[in-house]
């Protein structure tokens, strides 16, 4: 166990230096004592319990190593483990999911994640430790057998695969140090060696991995009320994220935790503003027409707001449109994206779930129908100002793509039939880039998969890693 990689910054962070120098003089006296049974107990258990907070897990491990007396007594101490395992480790299927954490129980028909944290909640965090130890010792050895094996078959990169979110504090590790050992070397600024670029790809097919099991849950499970519109928005966008955003985020779901935090943020500019204009608590029920009113404060460019949204017409066609984290850094989107802000700031000012309109060409925002008729709804176009829009100015947009307007095309289209229209809306804007960047990234080679379900054939090493996470089965290479 002396061998595990271990960041060490985190061992010394249980009390001040003059608690850990006499914790483990006082182990050290215990331990030059065994020769006598007395000697063991020199101490009470609580205050020997109490000692055994202030050593880094090396200490206790020799510690345990002892006899049999310290073996029962150092891993019984759940809480001390605890304490390490979550020192050292950022990421694991034992921590919960961001799902999870609102209430969707529901992982483990996917994953397993949701009942593996329940069994280490209640059970043994020692061995949970151990465990994650020698996971982390295993991980070098087959990046690797990847590195020289990769022709023959997936099976090392299915294991990395199912290992998932256990390993990726590990991997961020082993890329750190090869990082500093490739630009600490001369002559080898800006190389890259095997280990680190293998290294990379395996990170990032973890967390496209994550991404598709996220995206299949989305649409798996039934509690329609708890599953909002942002959810898969971010499972979109989360397949797009690169080595370094994954590698300066604490958690692998940092990613998401940003974007919600936005949408809370922005949602209490609106409810500040709201309360200043009413004189009412910031609690308060407010009018839906007034909430629309002051979201144009977002999505009115014209009014000089840092805040503010507007339609990318400049690059229309640009990926990062289409990415609700992209959207919320530039404040620029296409209409289906900025759609799914809106409607997400709607619900956490006013608890109003808005409808998404999708008007041939063009996505528009409906306040919900309330039995009213459709000649008479309001509607609310993101992509230009916010600007309210009636059932006349809908049909206008429509016959403007010299299509003819029908009343159904104002009818609200459901969660998955949005997520699914911006994937298709990333698939056409990789196919309108003039580069061949993006289909090297495999963006258009995997993307489909979102739509179609298709089992892809994979032939090779690099489509494996152009579409991590896509082939969850380790067969060998055709």
């Amino acid at each position: 166990m002396a061998d595990c990689d271990c960041d060490e910054s985190k061992d010394n962070s249980f009390g001040n230096a003059d608690d850990l120098a006499l914790a483990r003089e006082s182990m050290v006296l215990v331990q030059r004592s065994e020769s006598s049974r007395q000697s063991v107990t020199i101490f009470p258990r609580e205050i020997q319990v109490q000692i055994l907070r202030h050593l880094d897990w090396k200490s206790l491990m020799n510690l345990r190593g002892t006899n049999c007396y310290y073996r029962g007594i150092v891993g019984e101490c759940q809480d001390i483990w605890k304490t390490h395992h979550d020192g050292r480790w950022n990421n694991g299927k034992c921590r919960d999911t961001w799902l999870a954490s609102r209430g969707l129980k529901y992982w483990s028909r996917t994953k397993n994640w949701m009942l593996h944290a329940e069994k280490i909640e209640d059970g043994n965090w020692f061995n949970e430790f151990l465990r994650r130890s020698r996971l982390d010792q295993s991980v070098h050895l087959k990046l690797l057998k990847l590195i020289v094996e990769h022709s023959q078959s997936n099976d090392v990169w299915y294991d990395l695969m199912v290992h998932g979110k256990d390993i990726v504090d590990c991997l961020k590790r082993i890329i750190a140090k090869e990082r500093e050992r490739n630009t600490s070397l001369p002559g080898r600024i800006g190389v890259c060696s095997p280990l680190q670029v293998t290294g990379e790809k395996v990170l990032m097919g973890i967390s496209r991995c994550i991404a598709l099991q996220e995206w299949k849950f989305l649409h798996e499970v039934k509690i329609a009320e708890r599953v909002q519109l942002e959810d898969g928005a971010m499972a979109i966008a989360k397949f797009y994220e690169s080595v370094d955003d994954i590698l300066t985020h604490d958690s692998i779901h940092q990613f998401e935790e940003y974007v919600l935090y936005e949408l809370e943020r922005l949602a209490n500019i609106i409810k500040n503003r709201l309360t200043a204009r009413s004189y009412a608590s910031v609690e308060a029920k407010h009018p839906t027409m007034d909430v629309v009113e002051e979201m144009k404060f977002l999505f009115d460019v014209t009014s000089a707001n840092d805040e503010a949204f507007r339609g990318n017409v400049d690059d229309y066609y640009d990926p990062k449109n289409s990415l609700i984290s992209q959207c919320l850094r530039r404040k620029t989107g296409i209409p289906i994206t900025l759609a799914v802000i809106y409607t997400s700031i709607v619900r956490r000012v006013c608890d109003i779930q808005m409808d998404i309109i999708g008007l041939p060409g063009h996505i528009v925002v409906g306040v919900p129908f309330d039995g009213i008729h459709n000649s008479s709804r309001v509607f609310i176009d993101p992509f230009n100002g916010g600007r309210i829009l009636s059932y006349v100015d809908c049909s206008e947009i429509v016959t403007r793509y010299n299509i003819s307007f029908h009343p159904d095309m104002v009818t609200p289209i459901s969660n998955e039939k949005v997520w699914q229209r911006m994937v298709g809306n990333l698939i056409h804007s990789h196919s309108m880039q003039e580069t061949e960047d993006d289909n090297d990234d495999g963006f258009f080679f995997s993307l489909r998969f979102l739509l179609s379900d298709y089992a892809l054939v994979i032939t090779n090493f690099h489509e494996l890693v152009s579409a991590p996470g896509w082939c969850l089965q380790p067969v060998p290479f055709l």
